[in-house]
């Protein structure tokens, strides 16, 4: 296990495990990442088929992708997150983690409270198995109810690292194969993709603003963004709300609560689609938070297509799915 690397994690995770948080507060100086490498593989892992691919089943908990997966035998509910990758398996403090008797094997700060770290983990998925994983296991209250309630842990470049990962949300699944044997073939949009800070990825997208003004603007990727859009208002580009914007709690994350206005913009277009009266959050950044991480494209938007994401060769590809609007 490395600590360093952990802390370095566990300081962006904050105090609930959202990286988002620190994505919206970060400097605008902070040096992006490394693209991925086909040897950038986290742990290892078994496809029990022998093929290069295996198809994962899922749900949606909300507005997450929600697999089920074994540790040391017991089912738990898995979550995807690629806002920023990271390389531990983050699991949700509550008895039922306590009762998987992972190795622990060491512990960090994560804000002021104490978080274990373990290694050596096995995540088993129907067909799959990953092994060697390091993990960050948040802590928790016991006379407090779960926050985490209908999740157990959280996997990132387990999947992204040693895989491209296309979901299918029509069918409800996701299909991992490795990228040496992935080939596209298909007639959907391949959208280029640019690293980040702390591992995160954008794609370049526009937007048209009700007073019919086009906006071309740098989108982070995340598939944990509750809202379509996240667009930022008191930057360079002089936004404005629009007309139906209202003003309303829009999370809480590791620094806290945070306030926006939900509404829509006129029309967001990427690659060949277009789509029409977006729901949008708008974050105000005239206070000094930083653009990048209040640009972004959410789960709900992500939705209207079959998303392959293709880290070792930065692109995302793009088809329509069935709640894309056949008008468009």
């Amino acid at each position: 296990m490395n600590v360093d690397r952990i802390n370095n994690w566990i300081l962006v995770l904050a105090l609930t495990g959202l990286l988002m948080c620190s994505l919206r507060n970060a400097t605008a100086s902070t040096e992006p990442s490394a693209s991925i490498k086909r040897g950038d593989r986290v742990g290892t892992y078994q496809i029990e088929s022998g093929d290069s691919s295996v198809t994962i089943p899922f749900e949606m908990y909300g507005k997450n992708i929600r697999m089920k997966g074994r540790i040391n035998g017991e089912e738990c509910y898995v979550l995807l997150d690629n806002g920023s990758l990271w390389d531990p398996l983050l699991f949700f403090g509550s008895p039922k983690i306590d009762s998987l008797e992972l190795d622990i094997d060491g512990s960090t700060l994560v804000g002021e409270s104490t978080a274990s770290t373990a290694s050596g983990i096995k995540l088993e998925f129907d067909g799959l198995t990953l092994t060697e994983q390091d993990a960050v296991i948040l802590p928790y209250n016991p006379g407090l109810p779960n926050p985490w309630e209908g999740a157990d842990l959280q996997v990132s470049s387990a999947f992204f690292k040693n895989f491209v990962v296309e979901i299918d949300f029509d069918k409800g699944v996701i299909r991992l194969t490795e990228p040496k044997s992935y080939e596209y073939r298909g007639v959907g949009e391949v959208i280029e993709m640019s690293s980040g800070i702390f591992d995160s990825r954008t794609v370049q997208a526009s937007i048209r603003t009700h007073e019919d003004k086009s906006v071309s603007l740098s989108f982070l990727l995340d598939l944990g963004g509750i809202y379509d859009l996240y667009i930022p208002i008191g930057s360079d580009e002089d936004i404005s709300l629009p007309p139906d914007a209202k003003l309303q709690s829009l999370g809480i994350g590791g620094f806290g609560a945070s306030t926006g206005h939900v509404g829509t913009v006129k029309e967001f277009r990427i690659g060949k689609y277009s789509l029409e009266s977006v729901r949008a959050a708008y974050v105000d950044v005239s206070d000094g938070q930083d653009v990048y991480g209040n640009t972004m494209i959410g789960m709900p938007l992500f939705q209207r297509f079959k998303v392959t994401l293709d880290y070792f060769n930065e692109r995302m590809i793009l088809e329509p799915s069935s709640s894309f609007p056949t008008d468009n």
